[in-house]
């Protein structure tokens, strides 16, 4: 099970990279969340999980980098783009180009409202109560400045797994948010560093 699901992240690795060249030489056994539950602190004994997923980005599942993850499950298959908890000076980096409401922050804009994008809208925030010290209250963009996680989502149905193939649909999820992950990339500042990427196995 393991081992087909690393030839379908590989798979993804090649064709992904035509969208987003971060991801060429990308190992892809360092994308792979582990299969087998740690049983030692939680109440669920099962020794496997129900799922497959993985983290595709230039440092694999570790390291804060902005990256697609793809999650397989009976009935609970979704594709995720983005950066989740960033760290402090790439999300400050983040927070700043919104605030500066220039050209950069108008191409994002663009981005989200491209056909593309609309299946896996609304972004997903996590947002603070609360502005971040140094940026203003009364910002129109306060949604993005409060932020703490940038990310798009979209479930998929097991019908469309059977009938298009994994691949298909991931290829295609993958390509459509790589203009939205690419952003995230060259505006986050030290997004791409190695610190753990913060994804729960």
């Amino acid at each position: 099970m393991r081992h087909g699901f690393e030839d379908l992240v590989t798979m993804l690795l090649l064709a992904g990279a035509r969208a987003d060249s971060r991801l060429a030489h990308v190992d892809p056994r360092a994308c792979l969340f582990r299969i087998a539950n740690d049983t030692r602190f939680h109440r669920q004994k099962d020794p496997y999980k129900t799922w497959l997923s993985a983290w595709m980005s230039p440092g694999g599942k570790n390291g804060a980098y902005a990256g697609y993850y793809a999650h397989l499950a009976p009935g609970a298959s979704h594709f995720s783009a983005g950066i989740w908890v960033p760290e402090k000076p790439a999300l400050h980096a983040l927070r700043s180009t919104f605030a500066a409401d220039g050209a950069d922050a108008r191409a994002f804009d663009r981005i989200l409202a491209s056909r593309a994008i609309r299946t896996y809208l609304p972004l997903e925030t996590h947002a603070l109560r609360v502005t971040p010290r140094g940026f203003p209250k009364d910002h129109p963009r306060l949604g993005l400045i409060r932020a703490r996680n940038y990310m798009l989502e979209r479930r998929i149905a097991d019908r469309e797994l059977r009938e298009r193939g994994p691949f298909a649909v991931l290829r295609d999820a993958l390509r459509d948010t790589a203009p939205f992950v690419r952003w995230l990339a060259a505006h986050g500042g030290a997004v791409e560093n190695d610190s753990a990427f913060g994804f729960e196995e």
